[in-house]
């Protein structure tokens, strides 16, 4: 047996510490560690604070990447980081067309599936039924008081409330604005919105590298020392229990070099923002970019167009799944950029498959795997039924382990299938009524035959494709869904039928299979050989974003602060993050 060697990183994460030192009294020694901050010994954030009425600043910058931020100029937020929970990984609404959007998610701690508010149009919003965060204060505090600046009129005419509310024509006026509300004693809540860096980076890029953007994000670090100085000089300050959020709604468009994309939502720059949450009564944390996984890396072939590599020498029998034989199918895939420019596949192409051909309606028995818009799905037709078993939405850009598992339930003689996703459970359906999928076609690994349709839009790798005469236990799929190979050890080996690595794999020789048959795969074509090092079983995208802040936590914070209940029946997507 051919020996592989097989590369894998795992990705590093930064752990800091943080000390409490006890010196007569508990004191806290409080170290950054996301940047060098600056010195803020002698400010009024080290004095004792009397928790009064909580009070919140929220300033809210458009256009404002993350990772700019972090490496711009930036003294005045940066003093606040001590006192901090922050990050430069924060994320946006990634199906958002325009900024509308990711603005009314923050105001209203909800997506957009339920305020409405998409292609970056207002005139649909559902505020009716998700209102904005002013409207939710007002009615739990009636004596609530709001101001609140714009260099942008839809912000004032659709996301904020209807008295005190202003239009300034630059973001120094609204800086200006910011001051006058802060001068005023009674304030719930005050809210600046500034347009002018996602101005800058519109027109010559979203990234430190265009002079103006950078010099924008420098000029909205000064406003901020402006207003955080009028803050500290209200009469009551020191009594006063003030929470200061300062985030971006949205980053921008900007090709990363090849070295820092690792083909994660983290490397989608249009989502990648900025949050600071500061209280001078927090500890710092740092909120950095969470364990990703581990790198599957080396040369494989890239399966676009019409490309595949089928069983012509061998017994293709063994592939069938009959109504009566367990089996799992297992195989990772990595999905590139179709010809839409998106990782949606609307044609529903397939990449592994037993069918005579595969179309609309999909005619004579077998079995297919196909990519379905973002998610993949199995498709079965047998002697008396036919059906589909979804998997989950995919990761984009990164490794999925996908696999099937039909099997036999003894007790009820009811045959099911069920499908996994880089090893958790996808779904499962009583498969019984479909027969047999038995057929005399060639077992194909890529496109299926194309019964007139055009179905080749999918662009995509292949690798670690294993089929098993025996159905794994749950426990065994989830074990073993993020290794690469298969050893003699694993407690099924004996049911392996074969074992195709595509993986260092020429395009002038068979795919070799490195099971107890060998049958090997035959080319249809001469393919592209790509080196890759991309994150295997990567969390999904819902999960990562929940690992680190997003605009709807922005009113879930704000709520908590002020000490209104978060009511079951606001259904708010955000949730709340805490110092320690």
């Amino acid at each position: 047996m051919k020996i592989i060697t097989y590369k894998i990183w795992n990705a590093g994460i930064m752990r800091v510490g943080i000390w409490l030192c006890c010196m007569g009294l508990m004191t806290s020694c409080k170290q950054d560690f996301g940047r060098l901050l600056t010195d803020t010994r002698g400010e009024s954030d080290s004095l004792d604070i009397v928790y009064g009425t909580p009070k919140v600043l929220l300033l809210i910058a458009d256009g404002a990447r993350g990772e700019s931020v972090r490496t711009a100029e930036i003294p005045n937020m940066s003093s606040l980081l001590s006192h901090a929970i922050y990050s430069w990984v924060s994320l946006s609404d990634e199906d958002a067309i325009g900024t509308a959007t990711d603005l009314a998610d923050i105001v209203t701690g909800v997506g957009a599936g339920k305020h409405q508010v998409v292609n970056n149009n207002y005139s649909s919003n559902n505020f009716n039924v998700y209102p904005l965060l002013f409207t939710r204060i007002a009615e739990a505090k009636k004596e609530a008081n709001f101001f609140t600046y714009s260099s942008s009129s839809d912000f004032i005419n659709y996301l904020a409330p209807k008295e005190n509310s202003e239009f300034r024509n630059s973001d120094q006026g609204v800086t200006d604005g910011i001051i006058e509300g802060l001068a005023k004693d009674e304030v719930t809540l005050i809210t600046g919105h500034f347009t002018e860096i996602n101005e800058a980076g519109a027109n010559g890029g979203y990234d430190h590298i265009n002079p103006a953007y950078q010099q924008a994000i420098q000029v909205f670090d000064g406003q901020v020392g402006e207003v955080m100085k009028a803050l500290r000089k209200r009469k009551n300050f020191k009594s006063e229990n003030w929470l200061v959020i300062i985030a971006s709604s949205k980053g921008g468009p900007f090709t990363l070099p090849e070295n820092l994309n690792d083909n994660t939502i983290f490397s989608n720059t249009m989502v990648n923002t900025f949050t600071i949450m500061y209280a001078p009564k927090y500890f710092p944390r740092y909120v950095n970019k969470p364990f990703m996984g581990s790198r599957f890396t080396g040369d494989f072939l890239r399966f676009n167009g019409n490309k595949y590599a089928e069983l012509v020498d061998g017994d293709n029998a063994v592939f069938n799944i009959d109504d009566k034989t367990d089996f799992t199918i297992e195989l990772k895939v990595k999905k590139n950029r179709g010809v839409n420019n998106t990782y949606k596949f609307p044609d529903q192409p397939s990449f592994f498959g037993k069918r005579n051909t595969w179309e609309n309606g999909a005619p004579g028995m077998g079995w297919t795997l196909f990519f379905k818009d973002n998610y993949w799905s199995f498709n079965g037709r047998g002697t008396t039924g036919t059906g589909e078993v979804e998997g989950t939405r995919l990761n984009d850009a990164t490794w999925n382990t996908l696999t099937v598992v039909g099997y036999l339930d003894i007790a009820s003689k009811k045959r099911y299938i069920r499908t996994y996703t880089n090893g958790t459970l996808s779904k499962e359906i009583d498969v019984t009524a479909w027969g047999s999928m038995s057929n005399a076609t060639r077992l194909r690994l890529g496109t299926l035959p194309l019964g007139g349709s055009n179905w080749t839009q999918a662009d995509y790798y292949i690798s670690d494709v294993r089929f098993w005469k025996t159905a794994l236990s749950e426990e065994l799929v989830k074990k073993y869904s993020c290794d690469i190979g298969v050893t003699p050890d694993h407690p099924y080996y004996e049911y392996l039928a074969a074992n195709w690595l595509v993986f260092g794999a020429a395009n002038d020789h068979p795919l070799r299979d490195d099971g107890p048959l060998g049958y090997d795969l035959t080319l249809n074509t001469s393919f592209t050989i790509t080196k890759l090092s991309d994150y295997l079983c990567s969390p999904s995208n819902a999960s990562l974003r929940s690992l680190v802040p997003k605009n709807t936590d922005l009113a879930a914070q704000i709520y908590s602060w002020l000490q209104i209940p978060r009511q079951e029946s606001w259904q708010l997507d955000g949730r709340v993050w805490v110092d320690r």
